[in-house]
């Protein structure tokens, strides 16, 4: 019987799917517990399907003689060693889409809390006057950094609330309700700017001091994609020198004191990488993730492959 290695546990309806599907499976904590694997069950595993962030261990791609697929729960893949993959021959796929409702609701959630000021309205007991004044989103434009499945709902989102929007994205794109534009000239005109793109060279830590120096109406700033898009430190300058007036994170850089001194703001909310955690999207990336699976095993290919191999 094929046999599937889960590296993070998975909803239970989808190892109900596994297993309906006629496929055996193991599970390990996560990415980097390779050590747990018993040596002879390494011929055993066709599929991996990896469920956290953590990196892959490389041993997975090179001590499993038997390996297919590697699966990502979920749309990014910077964790997995994809170059080494292929040399092995061995397909890398992703779920794109199964977590975009998720993370869209997230991102608006952290803009509607900053810009209602909802951390200074808190009530500490009957009759408190609010103290703080909120803001409207309705007329706000906002610009959205990327243009992919969460991007894209993430703006049907905003632009059905009444808010104006715009997008960068580095070849073109079209929309029936939101405009292309430059990057610099989306920091300068928009009152809230959402993060929406994957960790690649070219984009690694793209949002700089000197990009934010840009911004003109005092913007909100949402990171629901990842950490390192923007360093905390650049956050935290751009609130220091009032250049930002509010950040909304879920995702964030590895540097603990500016973490810290961020968390200490009141016009700073940090989520810890939850945005995808819902139980419709938990349920649809793993569905997702054993399809892929499934069709390497029985097809010879993935439905949504990341990279592409040589087969002859």
């Amino acid at each position: 019987m094929n046999k599937i290695l889960l590296l993070g546990d998975l909803v239970p309806q989808a190892k109900q799917k596994i297993s309906d599907l006629g496929y055996e499976f193991d599970v390990l904590p996560n990415a980097q517990s390779f050590e747990q694997l018993d040596p002879q069950e390494f011929s055993a595993y066709e599929g991996i399907i990896v469920r956290n962030i953590e990196p892959v261990d490389p041993r997975f791609i090179t001590k499993l003689p038997n390996l297919k697929i590697i699966a990502r729960n979920g749309a990014g893949t910077d964790n997995v060693p994809i170059e080494l993959a292929t040399k092995r021959n061995i397909w890398v796929s992703n779920t794109p889409g199964a977590n975009a409702q998720a993370v869209a609701e997230h991102a608006l959630a952290l803009a509607f809390y900053l810009l209602k000021d909802f951390g200074s309205n808190k009530m500490s007991k009957e009759n408190d006057i609010a103290t703080a004044v909120g803001s409207e989103l309705h007329g706000k434009t906002v610009g959205i950094v990327g243009w992919g499945f969460i991007a894209k709902r993430f703006a049907e989102l905003m632009s059905a609330l009444g808010a104006n929007v715009i997008f960068y994205n580095r070849s073109k794109r079209k929309s029936t309700f939101a405009k292309q534009v430059g990057l610099a000239e989306l920091f300068s005109a928009s009152d809230i700017i959402s993060l929406h793109i994957p960790v690649t060279p070219d984009t690694k830590y793209m949002i700089t001091h000197d990009l934010i120096k840009n911004t003109q109406k005092q913007p909100i700033l949402i990171n629901t994609s990842r950490g390192e898009l923007v360093k905390n430190a650049v956050l935290l300058k751009g609130l220091q020198q009032g250049l930002l007036s509010a950040v909304g994170l879920d995702v964030y850089d590895n540097d603990e004191d500016s973490l810290e001194k961020l968390l200490s703001l009141p016009n700073v909310v940090v989520t810890n990488h939850s945005a995808a955690l819902t139980a419709e999207s938990l349920a649809a990336m793993a569905i997702g993730a054993i399809n892929n699976v499934d069709a390497v095993i029985k097809n010879g290919k993935p439905l949504n492959p990341i990279n592409a191999l040589n087969k002859n």
